[in-house]
């Protein structure tokens, strides 16, 4: 017995290191441990190219930033070890005037502790998860593929809504890429991040009338319409406004 929780725990070591060498290139030990804990959760294969680690540069943060991602059929795995899902009726599709795609509405269904099946809808907007070039123009992929591009992220709107135990904190690759393209946007616009703009919020929750007097007051001087659009070089003296406007009440 003790041979053979020793042989396990000797694997385990290397496939962590594996992981880290080849699939989490860079990671830090918690950021290991997150995967490792999302692989088991999730139940899907690393080594298979079923569950994805990504890391990204955040500005707000001075560093890199890793991101768990699978693929459309990484989730209906997931969906389909609960013996609680099956597939839905085909994708809907939405256009403009002009015929061009404006929305995707998916459909899953999922069964209740009482043995009953709902049908679950979601719908994805193309203006919300259409990846751009930098002319502002869809990419390659999404010009010859937006059916498919944009089915695929309203499916996943429509299983995470189903499932969310067993989905929550993973995203599919398709919706982080439009994902991590507005992070870029921001970044390059130098405005603080999501992050940063729901820290402001949550500091002046109990205070709605100074709020909306700092938020006037930004706009005719930035423009600003909310704090995620705050330029990164106010962000200190806005902190200090709201500590100096607390101390006071």
């Amino acid at each position: 017995m003790q041979e053979l929780v020793t042989e396990s725990t000797k694997d385990l070591k290397i496939k962590m290191t594996l992981i880290k060498r080849t699939l989490c290139k860079n990671a830090s030990d918690d950021e290991l441990q997150l995967f490792i804990h999302a692989c088991k959760r999730t139940g899907l294969d690393p080594f298979m190219r079923q569950i994805f680690a990504v890391k990204r540069w955040d500005s707000a943060l001075k560093r890199e930033v890793m991101t768990i991602q699978t693929g459309i059929d990484g989730y209906r795995l997931i969906a389909d070890r609960t013996g609680r899902y099956a597939p839905g009726r085909d994708i809907e599709f939405g256009y403009d005037k002009n015929d061009n795609l404006k929305w995707a509405k998916a459909f899953v269904k999922k069964m209740t502790p009482d043995g009953q099946w709902h049908e679950i809808t979601a719908t994805a907007f193309w203006n919300e998860y259409v990846q751009t070039t930098r002319e502002g123009k869809p990419t390659v992929f999404w010009h010859h593929k937006g059916h498919i591009m944009l089915g695929k992220c309203a499916e996943a709107l429509a299983l995470r809504k189903a499932f969310p135990a067993e989905l929550s904190g993973i995203y599919t690759k398709e919706e982080m890429s439009q994902e991590m393209a507005a992070v870029e946007v921001k970044q390059k616009l130098n405005v603080i991040s999501d992050t940063e703009a729901q820290v402001l919020e949550e500091q002046l929750s109990e205070m709605e009338e100074f709020r909306s007097q700092l938020l006037s007051r930004l706009n005719r001087a930035f423009g600003c319409e909310s704090f995620s659009e705050l330029p990164r070089e106010q962000l200190q003296n806005v902190k200090k406004v709201i500590e100096d406007q607390q101390n006071k009440e």
